[in-house]
């Protein structure tokens, strides 16, 4: 079955099977509710993640939304869960491509005999230098044919250097028209630098690309999200820290004034007592002299009429 086929099947079922549905319904996909689903995403693709069995409506989906419990069910932080466990598989696929693409290949790969081949010239010259010697002795000495039959040596000799000496600089063929690949940093895939822009478009615009691409967009949004969220709930921490430091300071305040306030009614009225009780004894004192001295005089007459 084709996707399209497959597609409007889903659609039409969608039509009749949605409308008795509610979106906490177990055979409802969470993930289209949420966003999208990412088992619809690389179908028939290398990246494959088997077909999701549930109901995908965009009925539920906004109705889930337009719900009291929209973000309170956990269907969030399942979807990109389970979107981070999957570009975090695919982020270590990129990196061991990287790794794969950008190491040489090793010369024994490219040439397994290279070393063989240079003992082999460094021989032949050596035995070249010993020859050509033996033929400057065996011209001086006289020595004619001997001579001659070295000449034919080393001919022979050099034909053999010349032979190994290209069998060292040899590059295994299947390196020789070898063009580096390239890994696309969003899908993983391998690619061939400057190949058909057509090949490249249909690179890009290919299912598993754009699935990939979508993936890393959804993430990417959700972390923008979370760090405004973060940053607002700490302005607001700061700003609700800072109205309880000025009711602190403010009821602080008025505490100490009435504190200073009892202390000088307190004050006052031990003032007004103290006052009080030495005008009373001062009074008492007064009387009692006035007394005394109403008693001299009366005792002085009494003395006197006597």
């Amino acid at each position: 079955m084709t996707d399209m086929a497959r597609q409007l099947l889903e659609e039409l079922m969608n039509q009749y099977q949605g409308t008795s549905k509610d979106f906490r319904d177990p055979d409802v996909c969470k993930d289209h509710l949420v966003n999208f689903c990412p088992n619809l995403l690389f179908t028939n693709t290398k990246a494959d993640l088997g077909s999701c069995e549930l109901i995908h409506d965009d009925r539920l989906s906004t109705e889930y939304k337009s719900s009291s419990d929209y973000k309170r069910l956990g269907y969030e932080e399942s979807f990109y869960n389970r979107l981070h466990n999957l570009l975090s598989d695919l982020d270590r696929k990129i990196r061991r491509a990287f790794e794969r693409v950008s190491t040489e290949a090793d010369d024994k790969v490219i040439n397994p005999e290279k070393e063989e081949n240079q003992e082999s010239v460094i021989l032949l010259e050596e035995k070249i230098k010993t020859i050509l010697e033996n033929i400057e002795n065996a011209g001086e000495e006289g020595r004619v044919e001997e001579a001659k039959s070295l000449t034919d040596q080393l001919e022979k000799l050099k034909t053999e250097l010349k032979a190994a000496q290209e069998k060292a600089n040899t590059i295994n063929p299947m390196f020789k028209n070898e063009k580096k690949l390239e890994v696309c940093d969003v899908c993983g895939a391998f690619l061939v630098p400057d190949d058909d822009t057509r090949r490249l478009d249909a690179h890009i615009e290919g299912k598993q690309h754009q699935g990939y691409l979508k993936i890393r967009e959804a993430l990417a949004e959700h972390k923008k999200t979370f760090e405004r969220s973060a940053r607002r709930t700490s302005n607001e921490r700061k700003s609700t820290s800072g109205s309880r430091y000025q009711r602190s300071r403010s009821r602080e305040r008025t505490s100490s004034r009435r504190r200073y306030s009892r202390s000088r009614s307190r004050e006052r009225a031990s003032s007004r007592r103290r006052y009080s009780r030495s005008r009373s004894k001062e009074r008492s004192s007064s009387k009692s002299r006035n007394k005394y001295k109403e008693r001299s005089r009366y005792r002085s007459r009494e003395r006197y009429n006597r």
